[in-house]
């Protein structure tokens, strides 16, 4: 069986030995926007340590997924007490209904690409544009517009590196994105990811994998790669506050705090196991996966979409637990990796 690349994301800071004991080899990446106040100009201090960052862990032997600037998200904001559209291009760089913009998106990511090009080949460019969470306000025109241009600036400052995007799931939409920007003429991307959640932000389960890697590949005709897959391991928790249900939210779970879809009988640490065995399995055999990242390797003390803490839909991910104590779900990790991968 040929070698494909085991991963994981959001890992900062972590015990990367224990990472290491999985067998986990690749990390999911995120590079800041390099360029501090003006294009060519110094380098953002975010960026300066995201570089050092990366190349530390490339001293410590594990290889990197670099992940692109995305248009924004909405997200939640400790000044404003609410969740709003954050850009994830600085202000000056321009309004995605200007011309500058792209011009300066394509400049920065041929940047970035350029001082990692000794060590980062594959790059996500930005994060699920295809969910309103994360493409906001812009267009369509917009975002294939966004899209291309990112992936351009990327294989001008690497012509080796290999671009993808990560889709949220398949709709009407996502189908239509892909072959905006897939099944073109001198497409820039060279893999296509995929991010899922079949029992959790999708009914389902792990075996709908197969007929979704299936779909992707037959209109890109791309190698995929799961960018993102999981099972949350807290099924509901006491809400917090906003009893009058009058906060702006993204979707139901941060509201109810309490998933509506599940797997099997419910979001549990145990369930979480059972699920990544399954999974992958799938990964493991599927001829057109060349690799998968789990999200993700630690649990949140709070939910990045409605800043609560203990918030099912964002905070119990992980296969440790916020004080990096093991879960169910390391064990089933490392023994599907040894077991499926090895």
């Amino acid at each position: 069986m040929p070698q494909k690349i085991i991963g994981i994301t959001a890992i900062a800071n972590q015990n990367y030995q224990l990472i290491k004991e999985a067998g986990i080899e690749w990390l999911r990446t995120w590079f800041a926007f390099p360029f501090k106040d003006k294009v060519h100009g110094e380098y953002s201090p975010e960026f300066l340590r995201c570089l050092e960052n990366a190349r530390e862990l490339s001293a410590k032997g594990f290889k990197h997924l670099g992940t692109t600037m995305g248009p924004g998200s909405y997200r939640y904001d400790e000044n404003t007490k609410a969740t709003i559209w954050k850009s994830g291009l600085p202000e000056w760089a321009g309004n995605f209904e200007s011309n500058e913009y792209y011009e300066v998106l394509e400049t920065a990511c041929a940047e970035m690409a350029a001082k990692t090009a000794d060590f980062v080949h594959f790059w996500q460019i930005a994060n699920e544009p295809d969910i309103d969470i994360f493409r906001g306000p812009l267009s369509d025109d917009q975002i294939v517009r966004f899209l291309l241009s990112a992936a351009r600036g990327v294989k001008k400052g690497n012509p080796y590196a290999k671009p993808g995007i990560n889709i949220g799931f398949i709709t009407e939409y996502s189908e239509w994105l892909m072959k905006e920007i897939y099944c073109i003429p001198d497409s820039p991307f060279e893999y296509i990811g995929i991010d899922g959640y079949f029992g959790s932000w999708q009914p389902g389960g792990p075996e709908d994998w197969k007929w979704y890697i299936d779909k992707v590949y037959e209109i890109t005709g791309k190698p995929v790669i799961i960018n993102e897959w999981g099972y949350s391991s807290l099924q509901s928790s006491p809400k917090t506050d906003d009893p009058d249900n009058k906060k702006y939210y993204n979707q139901d779970v941060c509201r109810n705090k309490a998933w509506g879809i599940v797997w099997k009988k419910e979001h549990s640490p145990e369930e979480q196991a059972e699920y990544i065995w399954k999974c992958m399995k799938i990964f493991a055999e599927h001829p057109h996966v060349i690799g998968q990242f789990f999200f993700r390797w630690t649990d949140t003390p709070t939910c990045w979409q409605c800043g609560q803490p203990n918030c099912p839909a964002e905070c119990a991910w992980g296969i440790v637990d916020v004080h990096g104590n093991p879960k169910p779900g390391y064990y089933a990790l490392k023994e599907a990796i040894h077991k499926y991968f090895k």
